[in-house]
């Protein structure tokens, strides 16, 4: 498939007409993952959500002020206006003005926005005529506030959206994710599983990963052409061999720091105590420790609920302090992104 257009923003059609009914793009700012998105449901007529996390986001985008579609109207010489329709969401409707020159919805709408955090409230709507759900930025920068559950408040979001279409013999929903690369470890690729194959693709520089079994793909924007051009712009120049440049310009999980690697034996290490996929081994002679998703023996085991979380981080807050250290030695990088996100 071509991944980009000529112009070098990313060829969501390309990924649309891949037929996966789970998709996840992953690049650069200023790409042209949402406007391309929306350019797309535009040209096919295809009813979307818009989703973000927060209701806060939601909220913002719906002002006319910072539309998503602001750009696209200036671009086409059209009139994509928003209005509310209940507390938690909008819709987006083409324009038409009125005797006093006005832009006003006019028609159905040709998409709705909405809030994971707060999409419970909505459900039971009928949303059988949308056929994309776009979740833009899903993967939270650094400073924002985790959602409890997060990927199953995705799961249930979708499920309300998608409901019996399949049983009825039409095609899934298509779910299109898009986000910077700011976290390896976010929430919606642990739910999936994705971070084993992600931290793959990021090490070998791989740009398309599909699981048509599962109906999964997955799309980093390695080599984009607006991301070269953007170096040479002043923010870019400044922070030129910044975090900030990698995940921005290189497509870097740069929030995710790399510790100690490598592959041992597990019968020359004692289980100390197995949380989650992860399992802490010690050092039957020596005062070193492993981690590793491969379990053997019985140690204490611990779930990833919250509370099952709180126990793990009171019983066994001195495996922390030895990661701390650099006394832990991992057997992949996700073994490192699950004991940062078990100890949360």
């Amino acid at each position: 498939m071509k991944l980009y257009f000529d112009s070098g923003y990313v060829n969501i059609p390309a990924i649309l007409d891949e037929g996966l009914p789970f998709n996840f793009v992953v690049g650069g700012r200023g790409t042209g993952k949402t406007y391309t998105s929306l350019c797309t449901c535009l040209d096919q007529q295809k009813p979307f959500i818009l989703l973000r996390r927060t209701q806060s986001q939601i909220d913002i985008i719906a002002r006319d002020e910072f539309s998503p579609f602001k750009r696209i109207n200036r671009d086409r010489g059209i009139d994509v206006v928003c209005d509310t329709i209940t507390k938690y969401n909008s819709g987006f409707y083409l324009g038409e003005p009125d005797a006093d020159g006005i832009v006003k919805p006019a028609g159905k709408p040709i998409g709705y926005t909405a809030a994971l955090s707060t999409f419970s409230n909505i459900r039971g709507f009928d949303a059988s005529d949308v056929r994309l759900m776009i979740f833009d930025e899903f993967i939270p920068e650094r400073h924002e506030r985790p959602i409890k559950n997060e990927f199953d408040a995705l799961m249930n979001c979708y499920e309300t959206v998608n409901r019996n279409r399949e049983l009825n013999g039409e095609p899934p929903l298509q779910l299109l994710c898009l986000a910077n690369a700011n976290d390896i470890g976010n929430p919606i690729f642990m739910g999936f599983e994705l971070i084993r194959q992600a931290v793959k693709m990021q090490s070998a520089g791989t740009a398309i990963y599909q699981d048509r079994k599962r109906g999964i793909g997955l799309y980093f924007l390695q080599e984009s052409k607006i991301s070269e051009l953007k170096r040479d712009t002043a923010l870019y120049r400044a922070t030129a061999g910044t975090a900030f440049a990698g995940m921005s310009i290189e497509n870097n999980f740069t929030g995710n720091e790399v510790g100690r690697i490598g592959s041992r034996n597990l019968k020359e290490y004692k289980p100390v105590v197995t949380v989650g996929e992860l399992t802490i081994y010690k050092h039957k002679s020596g005062g070193d420790y492993y981690a590793s998703c491969h379990a053997m023996g019985s140690p204490p085991k611990f779930g990833t609920g919250d509370t099952e979380r709180q126990r793990f981080k009171r019983a066994f807050g001195w495996i922390w302090a030895q990661y701390m250290q650099d006394h832990i030695l991992f057997e992949e990088y996700l073994c490192e992104i699950l004991l940062n996100k078990y100890y949360a």
